[in-house]
């Protein structure tokens, strides 16, 4: 039930995600740079710990310029319905933190959550079964929606970058 695929994206495509999302592309417009929106929790609003957010698409409404680099993976998933698109920025911590309180699923009906890294790092994502998935830069996940699971953060390089994707086929 969860679908692991590596090099999911042409190195072109994904290096254009990744220089967005890492702040290379900055060039102090709206359309080259990464708004990141502090969020004071990792799975519930004050679990004593926190991360940076982009929305990309809710409430059937592109919210981010970065929506049309994600096209690549939209038609390659044959989207035919976004419910959210969100990017997630973990910093680093001294020691690698498993958000075990903080297993959930995104939604509760007939949709996937796929889940697309962006860079290498020694964090992961944990399902409740056990399993874990690596972050590994070009790596997509793809899991029944109501497959419980949580984050990490990471110790090996300054954040932990994923977009993380809840769509009907």
């Amino acid at each position: 039930m969860i679908d692991v695929i590596d090099d999911y994206l042409s190195e072109e495509d994904h290096k254009l995600i990744y220089d967005y999302f890492t702040g290379a592309m900055d060039q102090g417009d709206l359309a080259n740079s990464c708004a990141w929106i502090f969020f004071p929790g990792t799975t519930s609003i004050d679990d004593g710990h926190f991360h940076f957010t982009q929305l990309i698409f809710a409430q059937h409404s592109i919210i981010s310029p970065a929506f049309n680099m994600l096209t690549p993976i939209i038609k390659q998933e044959e989207m035919s319905a976004i419910a959210r698109i969100k990017a997630n920025c973990v910093l680093r911590t001294p020691e690698l933190i498993e958000f075990t309180w903080g297993f959930h699923t995104d939604f509760n009906n007939n949709e996937i959550t796929a889940i697309y890294y962006i860079n290498d790092n020694d964090g992961y994502t944990l399902f409740e079964d056990g399993t874990k998935v690596e972050s590994v830069a070009n790596r997509f996940v793809r899991f029944p929606c109501t497959t419980r699971h949580t984050g990490t953060t990471c110790t090996d390089t300054d954040r932990r970058l994923l977009i993380n994707f809840n769509y009907h086929v």
